[in-house]
């Protein structure tokens, strides 16, 4: 998806004040009187706050309940000033604490097409003192502010129709506690005491038991969706593409003519801007895209430009095919498949341009290809007369640097952005590979010419179609708009790739990290952790140890995923003493120790503050456990041992939920970790009881073995049934197998070996390699840790490695293949991508002795290396957030990465598994 420019960015350093200074001046007017003058001083009994992206304004002495009905106020960043003024005015006078978006940047992300649908539009929240008071303020404010523009807020029920005031019950104070998945929740108490989640969904959801207070709420909620919806008398909506803030995208049923139409929904004010616009706006321009290029057979035809309800919608022709990212070129023909698309997206692009049009979002996700091969651009609402006053709009990797760098409102940019755009398609359509995107700083560390030629370098290496196309890529791609190659070039380069010569186009051995640029990263990389940790000072410790954002603010800063305890095990494991190899410089070595030890201190206090039920090794206690424990090993300090001992003794053995993540399996592997490290022989026990609820969880079906999560547990995996290692099958049989060999017990062994024939069972293989569903119910087919090849493989080539059966080694082989053909469209992190991938891959070369799966994860490695950053003279891999920033999250971010990298150049174990790399393999076969 584009990404457009919230309405506040770039405005001057004045104006990010300017609300602040409204809300003051108001409260000053109300303190003095009604002729009262604004003065330069504090506003006398209101404090301010500001905790971003809000600013809190609470009255001297004000109380706040734990929850209760909740009023928002919606605006958009023209009406913004007005709204808060005349909203202050009455939480002035009636003394009622608020807050209220900090300044016109964040208030641009709250009305932003690709906000969240729980969260937009949400400008001022008030918190009333109590159910009588909500009613009273509602209609002030109400009064107060209506006729003025402000977007739908989708999670409230309005106050009255044509209203800015919405409604919700939820939480006003009352804390947010650790639940069972180790994450943050606020939760509502209804009458009874029971907790419910404070669930904040795109529809108005209140708990059953919730007695409204307004009129408007007496009507009765709907619960069900409408199974067809009937729009402008003519088209019958009965399936959903997708939804979003902006509006719905569905398929629909054409009455006139019988056919079927894509229908666009652009909601009132979404995407508002500070020139007047909103996705209404865009949605027109759209329309008026599709008249010009619909007959051109660039794009779909126009269908119908239609309001309702407020809304604006445009129906379309219906183009079947397969969106460009989630096309595959027959592997007979792949090279001319190939070159197909991209002489007639380059013929498309042609014909944009001499209507006197730029595209200006050109990627894979607006390019349909047609089952004859055929290409369409779809989404043509950024298009634009070059030099005309366009909003910037981007999708992050196909656009220019000048275009990443113009104004929020500036002259659209001429034909050179849609070549560079042209470029990183093909190089995305060729080789599965994203484009750089995340800049250095400072930004002039290294050219944008060199970013790019390390990825193509990287990216074609041993692909002879990708190969033949890298002149093409890198002269589109360029950072100078004057040297790219313009499209006369660009279509005569691809009439004259000779195709008979490239032959099938198989892949070969790909790019391999060295050593050197291996240490480089690895180094780099532990010197970014040790630089960005924050540990503060005194005895309250800080809220989190390093920045995170996303899911990561909600997680438990102490846990593996994205805490301070994965963090630790990667120092802990560098600094081993037992595996000291003198491979760090002694002055990282020193920091890292000091570092190592502050921050165990750090979560040893943390852990003292709150209860924890999770007990999952990578959400929960039972990985925070192992952490402290291996820091006290790796510092020789008995405290820290103790502190890992006694959490873990304290792990329980029975959870409703099996996994490895968040529940049992993980607690298990953790207490078999603990008992090899101790000697203890508690935690074998523990481990043993562990084993014997892991039985009687299974549930035995027709296609074998899974261990649901329960439905009515409280978690947001209730009912989960999953295949993965993160949530599933091979997860809780790479506990139970390492518990039957470790324990010599054969119900746990013959549990494991049905728990890979499950897997086997269930196996889907395109060509040679094999790929997993989420489970029994389908879902996506990926080659990663947490769901898919690389987790399904970890298990079974360890059961291979038990049994002897070839018929797992096969399988973990085939997964091996989808782990490696996949190395350049895959993510960077442990969970979901390259880190947790290689893994992988070492387990591969260790257990069964090939060299040649070493090699294939430093393949996987060179990809980390044509993706890191700049950071300071620092080369850091970003996250798994759309590579936008660099955490140091284990999962996630920088630790798996770290780890990932220290073992490939290294050696050792793979961390988090239940067996250690020196335990031999006894039970039924093969070491």
């Amino acid at each position: 998806m584009s990404e457009r420019g919230s309405a506040g960015d770039g405005v001057s350093g004045a104006d990010r004040y300017v609300l602040e200074d409204i809300a003051r001046a108001t409260l000053r007017r109300i303190a003095g009187g009604r002729d009262s003058m604004p003065g330069i001083d504090g506003v006398p009994d209101w404090d301010f706050h500001v905790d971003s992206p809000w600013t809190y304004v609470t009255p001297a002495g004000a109380t706040t309940r734990a929850q209760g009905w909740k009023l928002h106020v919606a605006a958009t960043p023209l009406s913004a000033s007005v709204v808060l003024a005349r909203a202050v005015r009455v939480l002035g006078r009636r003394r009622c604490p608020f807050k209220y978006a900090t300044d016109l940047d964040e208030l641009g992300r709250l009305v932003a097409r690709n906000q969240d649908r729980g969260s937009v539009g949400k400008f001022i929240t008030v918190y009333p003192p109590d159910d009588a008071s909500a009613v009273e303020i509602a209609e002030e404010l109400h009064e107060a502010t209506y006729g003025l523009p402000g977007a739908p807020i989708l999670s409230d029920r309005i106050y009255r129709p044509g209203s800015l005031v919405y409604y919700r019950l939820g939480v006003f104070s009352a804390p947010s506690v650790l639940d069972n998945d180790g994450s943050y929740a606020s939760r509502l108490t209804a009458p009874d005491g029971t907790q419910a989640l404070d669930e904040r969904n795109a529809w108005y959801s209140p708990p059953a038991w919730a007695e409204c207070p307004f009129e408007s709420g007496q009507a009765p909620v709907r619960t069900t969706a409408p199974q067809a919806v009937l729009l402008a008398d003519r088209f019958v909506v009965r399936e959903a593409i997708r939804h979003g803030a902006k509006g719905g995208v569905f398929l629909a049923e054409d009455r006139a003519d019988d056919g079927q139409v894509v229908i666009k929904q652009a909601r009132p004010h979404l995407g508002a801007g500070l020139d007047g616009t909103d996705e209404r706006d865009r949605m027109r321009h759209e329309a008026r895209m599709l008249e010009i290029f619909g007959p051109l057979g660039v794009t779909a035809r126009k269908v119908l430009l239609f309001e309702q309800n407020d809304n604006l919608f445009l129906a379309q022709e219906h183009i079947a095919g397969t969106p460009l990212n989630g096309w595959e070129a027959s592997k007979d023909d792949r090279p001319g498949a190939v070159l197909g698309v991209l002489r007639r997206m380059a013929t498309l692009v042609a014909v944009v341009h001499e209507q006197g049009h730029v595209l200006r979002d050109l990627t894979p996700n607006n390019i349909m290809v047609t089952e004859d091969g055929d290409c369409r651009l779809i989404d043509l609402e950024m298009a634009a007369v070059p030099g005309t006053v366009a909003g910037r709009a981007f999708t992050p990797g196909y656009a220019p640097p000048e275009q990443v760098n113009s104004a929020l409102y500036a002259p659209a940019l001429g034909v050179e952005a849609d070549l560079y755009a042209l470029g990183a398609t093909t190089l995305f359509t060729a080789t599965s590979c994203q484009p750089p995107h995340l800049r250095d700083r400072p930004a002039d560390a290294r050219s944008w010419d060199e970013r790019v030629e390390t990825v193509v370098r990287v990216a074609a290496a041993g692909d002879p179609l990708a190969t033949a196309l890298s002149p093409l890529i890198l002269g589109l791609m360029r950072e100078d708009p004057a040297q790219r190659w313009d499209l006369p070039r660009v279509r005569e380069f691809l009439e004259n790739v000779d195709v008979a010569a490239l032959g099938p186009a198989t892949r070969t051995a790909g790019f391999r990290l060295g050593a050197a640029e291996q240490d480089r990263l690895l180094h780099d990389g532990l010197t970014y952790t040790l630089r960005t940790m924050s540990p503060g000072s005194g005895e309250q410790p800080v809220a989190r140890l390093w920045p995170n954002w996303g899911f990561g603010l909600t997680s438990d800063p102490c846990a593996v995923q994205y805490g301070s305890a994965g963090v630790m095990a990667l120092w802990a494991a560098v600094l081993d003493p037992a595996r000291a190899d003198g491979a760090l410089p002694p002055d990282t070595r020193a920091s890292l120790t000091a570092a190592l030890l502050d921050a165990a201190d750090w979560t040893v206090r943390r852990l003292a503050r709150e209860q924890r039920p999770s007990p999952g090794l990578y959400f929960g206690r039972a990985g925070i456990a192992v952490a402290l424990h291996d820091a006290g090993r790796a510092l020789d300090k008995e405290s820290l041992r103790t502190a890992g001992v006694e959490l873990g003794l304290d792990l329980p053995v029975a959870w409703p939920n099996p996994d490895i993540c968040h529940g049992a399996a993980g607690t298990g592997t953790a207490l078999l970790h603990l008992w090899r490290a101790t000697g203890d022989t508690r935690f074998r026990d523990q481990a043993d009881a562990c084993a014997d609820g892991l039985l009687k969880a299974a549930r035995r079906t027709p296609d074998g073995i899974l261990w649901p999560i329960p439905a009515d547990f409280a978690s947001a995996l209730a009912g989960a049934e999953h295949y993965g290692f993160a949530h599933g099958v091979a997860g809780v049989g790479a506990y139970l197998l390492a518990a039957g060999v470790a324990l010599d017990r054969d119900d746990c062994l013959e549990t494991a070996l049905l728990a890979g024939e499950t897997l086997l069972g269930v196996a889907d293989y395109h060509g040679e390699s094999a790929w997993w569903a989420e489970g029994p119910g389908g879902g996506a087919k990926l080659p990663h840790w947490c769901n898919g090849s690389s987790g399904v493989g970890t298990y079974l080539v360890r059961l291979y490695a038990a049994t002897g059966d070839q018929r797992f080694r096969d399988a973990a082989h085939a997964a091996a293949l989808a782990v490696h053909g996949s190395r350049l469209a895959s993510g960077t992190a442990a969970c979901h991508g390259i880190a947790g991938d290689g893994q992988f891959l070492l387990d591969m070369a260790d257990l069964l002795g090939e060299r040649a799966y070493h090699d294939q994860a430093e393949e996987l490695a060179a990809s980390l290396w044509a993706r890191a950053v700049l950071r300071d003279g620092l080369m850091v891999v970003p996250d798994e957030l759309s590579g936008e920033d660099i955490s140091v999250a284990w999962n996630t971010g920088l630790a798996g990465v770290l780890d990932f990298l220290h073992r490939l150049r290294h050696g050792g174990p793979r961390r988090w598994m239940a067996e250690t790399g020196a335990e031999v393999w006894t039970r039924g076969g093969e070491a």
